[in-house]
């Protein structure tokens, strides 16, 4: 089980362990890294930059409440005509870059304004319902879905990656710490292993 990363916002409050009950098969908790691009199509261009986008990445924009994923790079949808774009870590600037040419969108560079979170296993959908009231039954949000949702009175976007159910959550770095905490308290009556940074 590898260390949590010293500059991760969690590094203090999600010590790699086993806590909670003793299950047998708890919750994983476990922190993830990677490049976070907000992109907000310009007025009049929105046909223009789906194009590029698929040419340029081969990556299809989803539509509202969607994720897709092309080789390394996932889109979340956020709001109309505007999504966030994850990649491998340390490619912010050059995917920004390759993004902002040809003027069809705004590009915000967020990967150091939001900490990721993956959680994951039978009881995950157990968990989150604590701290959230969106409807996580797997016939209303499953693997592909996204949402933009308050849990724990913090405003967080989040996507469910696969029917494990494996659940990624991004949240505001400035929050992350007490979203870890209320985290750990949601998860402890079913017991959670925190891993270390994927």
């Amino acid at each position: 089980m590898s260390a949590p990363d010293p500059h991760s916002p969690f590094f203090d409050v999600l010590p790699p362990g086993r806590y909670g009950a003793t299950e047998k098969n708890p919750v994983r908790i476990a922190m993830r890294h990677g490049a976070l691009l907000q992109l907000s199509a310009r007025r009049g261009q929105e046909t223009a930059f789906h194009t590029a986008i698929q040419d340029r990445f081969g990556l299809a924009l989803p539509p509202p409440g969607y994720a897709t994923t092309s080789g390394a790079l996932t889109a979340l949808w956020l709001r109309p005509d505007c999504w966030l774009l994850q990649g491998p870590t340390g490619d912010e600037t050059v995917l920004a870059r390759r993004l902002a040419m040809g003027g069809f969108a705004s590009v915000v560079d967020q990967t150091h304004g939001s900490a990721i979170l993956c959680l994951s296993g039978e009881r995950a959908r157990e968990v989150l319902a604590r701290l959230c009231r969106l409807d996580l039954h797997p016939r209303a949000f499953g693997p592909g879905r996204v949402a933009g949702t308050i849990m724990a009175d913090i405003s967080i976007v989040l996507h469910q990656r696969d029917d494990t159910p494996e659940f990624e959550l991004l949240i505001p770095s400035s929050f992350a710490i007490a979203f870890a905490t209320a985290l750990r308290h949601a998860a402890d009556t079913v017991g959670y292993e925190i891993a270390g940074a994927t």
